[in-house]
């Protein structure tokens, strides 16, 4: 065992060598990089490195710790096969990690799967590697002596023997095979959650963006990743491809992501704004948009009596993962998840960045444990000034006792207390997403309310009350601060959850949640809104438009307040099917063809809701491939 820990010491400090070596020929690419931070992305980087080495190294970590007996172990041929299962796997990705060194001025970051896509059909590939050998001389150099000193210091097995404890153990086979059992369980443990990343069932497989927590922007994350782990990760990614449905000149006319500067906004006062991304509140399980229907949230519609209310509003796709990037950044679902793509670490555009330069402090919320779902990782790409979670929860010296739900995190009621004590104490005017976690699998509520709710058709129904109640007690405590009066507050799901009801079990159902803003100044502005579509992607452009910008900004939404929208959609994906959903139906799109129409949508509208889509998803794929999301 000592013996194998050695080894992948070893390649451990190859790959630090090779970050170093990858670091001084392109010093242009990081020219901001201070000392401090170079240590942080270096030490950083060693996280991405040790799950790639667990990763290649897993079958020789699994004949190292296999409880099998000691002649096998010093068996030529064993030792032979179990040193080559080391040494070849290790050898290719290092082999792999050094090319990007010369490749990085071309791709502006480490290479992923969409390169096999890029240049499979390229058949000169390996005349311009043999050229690559020479011309990149130094790369080579140093590639052939990391194999050699690969091979040179790696450590084979040996018996421990020679210590009399030890020699006892190899003499008594039970003994010695209990032991080794006890030694093998656990490590395959510790192995995987290495390739993991990270502890706990709430913490998902580290991935690419992830190196963000690391990096003070998406380019400094070639420093911070390794090549073989880019590719590992990207494995079954689905490559985008430009469809070029309309010519470029053509294109922003149809539709844009480009947005003026908001000089003139719709409040005046640079008011504070709280998002709150509910989890699963679709809008089935919210009274005001179901009026004949078993109350489970009194309070929430009592605040959206005095609100703007979009009764058609839609979320992009049906994961929480697909939230903050559609809520905070207007960016879309469009195939798969931004936040696991390996697109992922692309420059982004954000209402935090547009308001960190209207002088505003934002802060991203979360009651699970940090580093949850990918959330910290994403605001720190998208500009937040500061992510904050169950970790600074337990720092606060009011915090409630015993809060922890046991599986997602912190109980709502506590959080959203605790998330109203650092709005009091936050500079103004401040800007914060709050993401609740109570409403969800597997549907508890704490012990002191377990008879306190309403029970529904689903589970989720109580907590659904539950978190009804923590919105209560939140707005009881803001009420009396000075800040309260100032500011906008913002109520959105993430996705939508355990439809019973047939009418909101279509494929347009299935999207359909509560989006509406809550002015405490400005009753005035209450109103239902039954004719506009909204969408999660129109709450950054229509925050801009409450609060104004003066610089133009980008966003794949549009604001819903300062004009009518211009093609008034909501665009969602579920795997197969596109949707772009109007007033009166909703079309389906797989990327190629129109696959359905379902209501009473005229012959013309139909096409302009597909040129739309298309010019949607055009848009996208094309920005996010020449990296130009902002």
């Amino acid at each position: 065992m000592p013996y194998s820990l050695i080894n992948v010491a070893l390649v451990m400090l190859l790959y630090s060598a090779s970050r170093l070596f990858f670091y001084l020929p392109n010093l242009s690419f990081f020219p901001e990089a201070s000392s401090e931070h170079l240590i942080e992305m270096f030490l950083g980087g060693m996280r991405f490195d040790l799950t790639t080495v667990l990763y290649l190294s897993s079958p020789y970590l699994i004949m190292s710790m296999a409880p099998i007996p000691v002649s096998w172990r010093t068996n030529r041929i064993y030792a032979a096969i179990q040193k080559w299962l080391f040494i070849i796997p290790n050898i290719i990705g290092l082999l792999i990690n050094a090319a990007d060194i010369a490749y990085i001025p071309f791709s502006g970051g480490r290479t992923t799967c969409s390169f096999f896509s890029e240049f499979g059909n390229d058949s000169n590939l390996f005349t311009i590697f043999a050229h690559s050998l020479v011309e990149f001389w130094y790369i080579t150099i140093f590639v052939a002596l990391l194999i050699v000193a690969l091979i040179f210091l790696y450590r084979p097995y040996k018996p421990l023997t020679s210590l009399k404890r030890f020699s006892v153990i190899y003499r008594k086979p039970l003994t010695y095979y209990l032991l080794l059992t006890f030694v093998f369980l656990p490590s395959i443990y510790m192995t995987v959650i290495g390739m993991r990343g990270g502890f706990g069932a709430y913490t998902r497989p580290i991935n690419m963006n992830d190196a963000l927590q690391y990096s003070n922007s998406p380019s400094e994350t070639a420093l911070v990743l390794n090549t073989p782990f880019s590719l590992m990760m990207t494995i079954g990614n689905r490559t985008l491809v430009n469809p070029n449905y309309f010519p470029d000149d053509e294109l922003d006319a149809i539709m844009t992501p480009n947005h003026p500067a908001v000089t003139s906004p719709l409040l005046k006062s640079k008011p504070n704004v709280v998002i709150f991304i509910l989890e699963s509140f679709a809008a089935e399980h919210v009274g005001f948009y179901n009026p004949n229907s078993k109350p489970f949230t009194p309070f929430l519609d009592s605040l959206l009596v005095h609100s703007i209310v979009f009764t058609h509003a839609y979320s992009n796709g049906r994961k929480s993962i697909d939230a903050p990037p559609a809520i905070l950044a207007s960016i879309p679902k469009v195939y798969e998840p931004f936040v696991t793509s390996s697109y992922s670490i692309r420059t982004i555009s954000s209402l935090a960045k547009v308001l960190n330069d209207e002088g505003y402090h934002t802060t991203f919320l979360h009651g699970a444990p940090n580093g949850s779902m990918g959330f910290s990782s994403f605001t720190h790409n998208a500009g937040f000034a500061s992510y904050s979670g169950y970790d600074e929860y337990i720092e606060d010296p009011q915090k409630e006792s015993d809060a922890y739900d046991g599986t997602w995190g912190i109980w709502d009621e506590p959080y959203l207390l605790h998330c109203q004590r650092l709005f009091s104490a936050m500079p103004k005017p401040f800007c914060s997403a709050i993401f609740t976690v109570s409403s969800h699998h597997p549907f508890a509520v704490p012990k002191q309310y377990e008879n306190s709710f309403p029970k529904g058709a689903t589970p989720l129904n109580r907590c659904i009350a539950y978190t009804d109640h923590a919105l209560r007690r939140f707005f009881e405590a803001a009420s009396r601060q000075s800040w309260y009066d100032n500011t906008v507050f913002v109520f959105v799901a993430d996705h939508t959850n355990e439809n019973v009801d047939p009418a909101y079990s279509s494929d347009e159902g299935l999207f359909h949640i509560p989006i509406a803003f809550y002015i405490p100044s400005c009753d005035s502005l209450a109103r239902i809104d039954s004719t506009t579509i909204a969408s999660q992607l129109d709450i950054f452009p229509s925050i801009i438009g409450l609060v104004g910008s003066s610089k133009p900004y980008f966003a794949f939404g549009e604001d819903l307040f300062s004009a009518p929208k211009r093609h008034n959609y909501a665009i969602t994906y579920q795997y197969p099917y596109f949707q772009a959903i109007a007033a009166n139906g909703y079309i389906q799109f797989d990327g190629t063809n129109l696959t359905g129409v379902y209501g009473n949508i005229p012959a013309d509208q139909q096409e302009d809701m597909l040129r739309y889509l298309k010019a949607f998803i055009q848009q996208y794929i094309s920005r996010i491939l020449s990296n130009s999301m902002q």
